[in-house]
């Protein structure tokens, strides 16, 4: 009986986590007992707050909140619902609330990068950057990832071989698409994804959203390794997730719907502007362009309604 029950014991995990974790002969187990998991993330397409921002009181400011290399790297969006009222559509378009950072300081982080430009200097201006940075912090806005990319690996390893460092968060604004391009680029860096394997776990962690963006799905096909950015045998069992096949959602769910156009969802490369003539105002203009007075003051760092002939201006959304 008890030689029995041994081999019970033995056969039951085994089952379990060739069935439902992993679908490579990489051994879970292995990579399981050696991570540092201080979030209790399952799996790296599991998300512990979601799109509303709910899910862990510790993390508020954030949304979609996933594991990229655990114990090390963290991926999502920032929690900007505060300013729905003031800029009804566009309050997304920020970057982490300063309650959000605090919140990921107080969680054991000491950097967060923020990967669009809109509104970081408005809100982050050098003081506030310096101050963060004097108390143990970094925030930095990245928005040009083939620029940023061999510093953020360097950062990456750097924080891995650091046994005093703190996690790095990766974020735009939903924490779908440019993150998740980010994340998909540093799974194929240090976790040897295929460029498939990275392009399907991308697709499953938009939740949804990840119909058209030809552009992102071709720089995951296309990535190459870097020379000189890598984690030895050790790392991978401490960092990286155990491999999955990753099935995208079919369906959006309601919590998940964002009332933005797939250009929206993504900081475009080309500004919209509009040079102000004789005869107009802002609210002349935020007719023409079916917008709000609010939203084309925030994005351009208007304090009061008065502009002149001739200024530039960006404009939130075309006609």
């Amino acid at each position: 009986m008890k030689n029995k029950f041994v081999g019970f014991l033995i056969f039951i995990p085994v089952l379990f986590f060739s069935q439902n974790e992993s679908d490579t002969s990489e051994d879970c187990n292995s990579f399981k007992r050696n991570r540092i998991n201080p979030f209790g993330i399952t799996s790296i397409e599991n998300r512990i707050v979601d799109n509303k921002g709910d899910g862990n009181k510790d993390l508020y400011g954030t949304r979609n909140f996933r594991a990229v290399l655990y114990n090390l790297v963290y991926r999502g969006g920032g929690n900007n619902f505060h300013l729905k009222d003031t800029i009804p559509k566009y309050y997304l378009w920020n970057p982490m609330p300063l309650y959000g950072i605090n919140a990921l300081k107080q969680s054991g982080f000491d950097q967060a990068v923020y990967l669009y430009s809109y509104n970081f200097d408005y809100w982050y201006p050098k003081k506030r950057i310096d101050s963060l940075q004097r108390n143990g912090f970094t925030y930095k806005c990245e928005p040009k990832l083939k620029n940023y990319l061999k510093t953020y690996f360097k950062e990456v390893v750097a924080h891995a071989n650091d046994s005093t460092a703190g996690f790095i968060y990766i974020h735009c604004w939903n924490g779908w698409h440019q993150s998740g391009l980010l994340s998909a680029y540093t799974l194929m860096q240090f976790c040897d994804f295929t460029n498939l394997e990275a392009l399907k776990y991308w697709e499953k962690c938009t939740d949804g959203h990840f119909k058209g963006y030809k552009k992102v799905k071709d720089k995951i096909k296309a990535y190459k390794r870097l020379e000189g950015y890598s984690f030895s045998h050790n790392q991978k069992k401490k960092h990286c997730p155990c491999k999955r096949k990753y099935v995208p959602l079919k369906k959006i769910q309601e919590k998940d719907k964002i009332n933005l156009s797939k250009d929206e969802m993504m900081q475009l490369k080309k500004k919209i502007t509009y040079i102000v003539k004789p005869g107009d105002s802002l609210s002349k203009i935020a007719r023409y362009y079916k917008v709000n007075v609010s939203e084309i003051k925030q994005l351009n760092q208007l304090k009061s309604d008065v502009i002149k002939v001739n200024q530039l201006l960006i404009i939130p959304n075309f006609k």
